[in-house]
């Protein structure tokens, strides 16, 4: 009951009516300085017991029961629970209380110096003779090393228990056997008249514990989870009209509510049903995994309450980037708190927290490798909310598309096109595009070229550059500064002069530099017409005239050269044969003569007589 210290309070509301008062307990504990002092104090802790439980029995009241409980506290300090997990060392110690006095009960009465024990050099353990129940030197919370029943002893109390139960007490007790006791004792709110009118059949036992309490703990767990499901109901209802910071709160008081209800359970039942044996153990580690699972819910709901109710305030608009940075960092704390509180629970049902870890860890290295895809737009997401290429609301330029950004999330992000469209592309693709965020420039550029009709003089040309230039600059909304705005004629076109003008809007909203660029258009329009000139369409212009055809001399000429050329090639090689058979020198063709004899023919071109 001691892990329960956050609803103490609600203990006091609840034996109220019993007329429970808590006073001032002795703080000196057992003596447990050697085997023999463990032996001794244990052994005295029971006899005062024994009074303390027969003053119960005459008068059931709060405050002899209480005195019966801190009793029975005081004597589990004699046995060494380290093996134990926490959440059921206070049933374990109360069982093996019962279990080892009617041992020892059975037992001949050890003569203590024979104990080890004083100024002596004390053993490592200690057993009581023709037993195998030990007394060995353990470390305390504190640091200290004491002398307790060992672990293994605790655990075989039962089988001692069993073995020897059926034997005749060996030393005076007002009672044959504690267990049975412990089994049928109940809190002030049960008189003993109301314990007489139970039929036998339910007072026969179930894992060790009367099937009357069972049935009885059973009862008020339905009616606890009942009481929370209809409180949830309402909740539900209540929270889905309010505001994200007000249902949040409200969705806190269901685990809120569950833990008040765990603890005044289960307080209730150990103090005043008082089951015993495994049945117990069976409800103390329900008790503790309903509270720390409501901790884990409760802590899961808190910090996304923090980031709601921080985002709630006037410095951080709704749908802004900071909000949803905030939403996901929520997410990932409120995931690691409840982790925690669950670890931490988990140790304390005997669970080993390193094991649990590394369970966790080899499990998330599976569930990483099967979700790949979902971790990366994970990480893709911290990434777009670490380098902020943009915020919820920017009109962005990603991949081919356009869009506004409506939503960042964990997983994607969420964008409506131009066209009214809503496009969702996942955070690790989006990290990877290039991004061109329009919203986030101070200023629109205004660049157009004007196609000048050729027949524009350079007169015309002249006065048309100064006056845009000058109706460009006196807008209020373009920039002025050194070289701009700029009008120049950038060459000769297909059919026209082309002009550029360039110039700087001073605006980041596309839609009123929309509204500037209009105007200054307009104004170029009317500029150009004023110069007289005008815009200059696509045209092509086609030149027509006769085709005098081939000139047949120069044909005729040109092939009786070639014929002539190709004759003295031909010649060329067997002239040199025969130079060579006579030791003359060798010429080549192409040193022949110009009056060397044509081979060819006689024939002379008709009207070529006179060449």
């Amino acid at each position: 009951m001691v892990r329960f210290f956050p609803l103490a309070i609600l203990f006091l509301v609840l034996t109220a009516a019993s007329g429970i008062a808590l006073e001032d307990k002795p703080l000196a504990g057992l003596d447990t300085s050697s085997p023999r002092a463990t032996y001794q104090s244990f052994l005295a802790e029971m006899k005062d017991l024994e009074e303390l439980y027969t003053s119960y029995r005459r008068d059931k009241s709060a405050k002899a029961a209480e005195a019966v409980l801190d009793a029975v506290q005081r004597g589990n300090q004699a046995f060494d629970l380290s093996e134990v997990p926490p959440a059921t060392r206070s049933e374990v110690g109360t069982t093996a209380h019962a279990l080892l006095y009617d041992i020892l009960l059975r037992l001949p009465p050890v003569d203590p110096a024979t104990i080890p024990g004083g100024d002596k050099d004390l053993p490592a353990a200690w057993r009581i003779p023709d037993t195998e129940i030990v007394i060995a030197k353990a470390k305390g919370e504190d640091g200290e090393e004491r002398y307790l029943f060992s672990p293994n002893t605790v655990k075989r109390l039962q089988a001692f228990h069993e073995r020897i139960i059926d034997r005749p007490p060996q030393q005076s007790s007002p009672y044959d056997n504690w267990v049975e006791e412990t089994i049928g004792w109940t809190g002030p709110f049960f008189s003993y008249q109301l314990l007489r009118t139970i039929p036998g059949s339910l007072q026969e036992t179930l894992l060790g514990t009367p099937i009357w309490k069972v049935a009885l703990t059973s009862v008020i767990w339905a009616a606890m989870f009942l009481l929370l499901l209809l409180w949830s109901v309402i909740v539900r209802r209540i929270a889905y009209q309010a505001k994200p910071a007000w249902r949040l709160l409200w969705f806190l008081t269901v685990p809120a509510l569950l833990a008040a209800l765990v603890s005044q359970v289960h307080v209730f039942i150990a103090f005043q049903v008082n089951p015993s044996g495994a049945f117990a153990k069976v409800e103390a580690v329900a008790s503790s995994i309903a509270l720390y699972g409501a901790g884990a819910w409760a802590v899961w709901i808190a910090a996304f309450l923090l980031v709601e109710a921080i985002i709630a305030s006037p410095a951080i608009p709704e749908g802004s980037y900071d909000a949803n940075l905030l939403r996901l960092v929520a997410r990932v704390t409120s995931l690691a708190g409840a982790g925690a509180v669950v670890v931490y629970g988990a140790s304390d049902l005997g669970v080993p927290a390193l094991g649990l870890l590394t369970g966790l860890g080899v499990g998330g290295f599976a569930l990483a490798l099967a979700a790949q895809t979902t971790i990366e737009n994970l990480f893709g997401g911290v990434s777009i909310f670490a380098d902020r290429p943009f915020r919820i609301g920017d009109f962005i330029h990603y991949g081919g598309s356009d869009g506004v950004v409506e939503m960042i999330g964990p997983r994607s992000s969420r964008l409506r096109g131009i066209d009214g469209t809503l496009t969702t592309v996942p955070n690790a693709d989006l990290a990877k595009m290039h991004i061109i965020n329009y919203s986030l420039r101070n200023k629109c550029v205004f660049v157009h070229t004007l196609g000048l009709r050729y027949e524009t003089t350079p007169d015309q040309l002249e006065w048309l550059l100064s006056e845009t230039r000058r109706r460009v600059g006196e807008h209020p909304k373009v920039e002025v500064s050194s070289g701009f705005p700029r009008v120049r004629v950038m060459g000769f076109g297909a059919s026209s002069i082309d002009v550029e003008v360039r110039a700087y809007v001073i605006t980041a909203d596309w839609n009123e530099f929309l509204e500037v660029q209009e105007e200054l258009i307009l104004d170029l329009m009317r500029t150009v017409e004023a110069a007289g000139s005008g815009f200059a369409f696509p045209s092509r212009t086609l030149y027509l005239g006769r085709d005098a055809g081939l000139d047949a001399e120069a044909k005729q000429a040109a092939e009786f050269q070639g014929r002539r050329r190709h004759v003295r090639s031909e010649a060329a090689p067997a002239r040199s044969s025969v130079k060579a058979a006579q030791g003359q020198p060798q010429t080549l063709p192409e040193d022949l003569p110009d009056d060397a004899p044509d081979e060819v023919s006689d024939e002379v071109p008709a009207g070529r007589e006179q060449a």
